[in-house]
């Protein structure tokens, strides 16, 4: 549950700074180097969030039924999956995983 508060908090930090720029700047722009690296904050989070999430507290617990969902989500991807499917086929990959090893 704690992870989901921390991804709902950090939506929420993203949407308020996106939101504050454009008060805060006029019409100004960025510069480039200071828009790009902006943009690659959001997905550095969520990579934090779920090597976290799939290594466990303390990084003690790797979850080997989660590597094989997010293993599959990455070579779906690879393939130019759309998200959807990739999804779904994630998460059949790690439910039958769950079923299986029991």
């Amino acid at each position: 549950m704690t992870l989901w508060i921390a991804i709902g908090a950090i939506a929420l930090i993203s949407f308020a700074f996106k939101a504050a720029g454009p008060a805060v700047l006029g019409g100004r722009q960025l510069p480039a180097r200071t828009r790009s690296v902006l943009a690659l904050v959001a997905p550095a989070l969520l990579a934090g969030f779920i090597v976290t999430a799939l290594a466990g507290p303390g990084w003690s617990a790797l979850d080997l039924t989660l590597l094989a969902g997010l293993s599959t989500a990455v070579v779906l991807r690879h393939y130019r999956a759309p998200m959807p499917v990739t999804l779904l086929g994630a998460v059949a990959v790690t439910a039958l995983l769950r079923l299986w090893t029991g």
